[in-house]
């Protein structure tokens, strides 16, 4: 099988199951099909495992080695961009000031960015604050579960996939030019965004503008984990019923759209 043939067969069964919702058994806590989310991942790793061999063949895929390099690659990149900027943040974690202040500008430039973050970055105390800043800027911001990947999409034209990471840095990654490739992380990344919460700059308070009880905020603290119905109810003390009327009931007050979205919200009013 071709490269570009493994990639598109991986892209077209990641698309089919996540256009495929399924019943709620399986659908995750921001409503994306888990079935969906694997093979997204298959996906991803079919593209990362044909840029390591195809690599060096022609001009449309660059291996980049070393953390630094592919930070420099990445502000340069973003630096370039014109038109729109998407991608996906997660561990690992570098310094990103500077590009943090970079995306300021080129928002101001009226470059667009979409960013899709991973649950566990916007649980690091200084991100949830720079992010609902860049929102107020501009920035359109949604928030999944769990990501697949860290990612890098400018212009639609060149992305930015890592290849080796540990728990602090990025080793590794490949520049990706137009291609079939391309236009298999680009399809991804839409499937991902379809499914993932918008996060607000502004989060909306309790209408009434009351603030939760405790047993409350515990509901919100597990909502924000992960939890399932089954679990929050096993952890207060009531029945899987009981969990879910509390969560739904929560859920309309706050005004959001999804039962992760509620703890996401809580935690940036400070209530957990």
């Amino acid at each position: 099988m071709s490269a570009d043939t493994e990639v598109a067969e991986a892209t077209r069964s990641a698309a089919q199951s996540v256009e495929s919702r399924g019943t709620p058994a399986g659908v995750d806590v921001l409503g994306q099909p888990r079935r969906g989310r694997d093979t997204t991942r298959h996906a991803l790793a079919s593209v990362a495992r044909v840029a390591r061999t195809q690599a060096g063949e022609n001009d449309l895929l660059q291996i980049v080695h070393g953390a630094e390099r592919v930070g420099r690659v990445a502000y340069k990149l973003q630096r370039n961009a014109s038109v729109m900027v998407r991608g996906v943040v997660k561990p690992p974690y570098a310094a990103t000031d500077s590009l943090d202040s970079l995306e300021c500008f080129k928002l101001s430039e009226g470059v667009g960015y979409r960013v899709l973050y991973d649950r566990s970055a916007l649980a690091r105390p200084p991100q949830l604050d720079v992010t609902s800043r860049l929102v107020s800027f501009g920035e359109q911001a949604r928030v999944v579960h769990a990501a697949p990947t860290k990612l890098l999409v400018v212009d639609d034209m060149v992305a930015l996939l890592p290849l080796i990471a540990d728990e602090q840095s990025v080793d590794s990654a490949v520049v990706i030019r137009s291609s079939a490739m391309l236009t298999a992380v680009l399809r991804i990344f839409d499937d991902l965004w379809r499914f993932a919460a918008p996060l607000r700059s502004e989060p909306e308070a309790l209408q009434g503008d009351v603030a939760p009880s405790e047993e409350e905020r515990w509901i919100l603290s597990l909502l924000a984990s992960g939890a399932t119905d089954a679990t929050i109810g096993r952890m207060m003390g009531f029945s899987a019923r009981t969990a879910h009327r509390r969560v739904r009931e929560l859920i309309t007050r706050m005004g959001v759209e999804t039962r992760f979205q509620a703890g996401v919200q809580a935690a940036k009013l400070g209530w957990l």
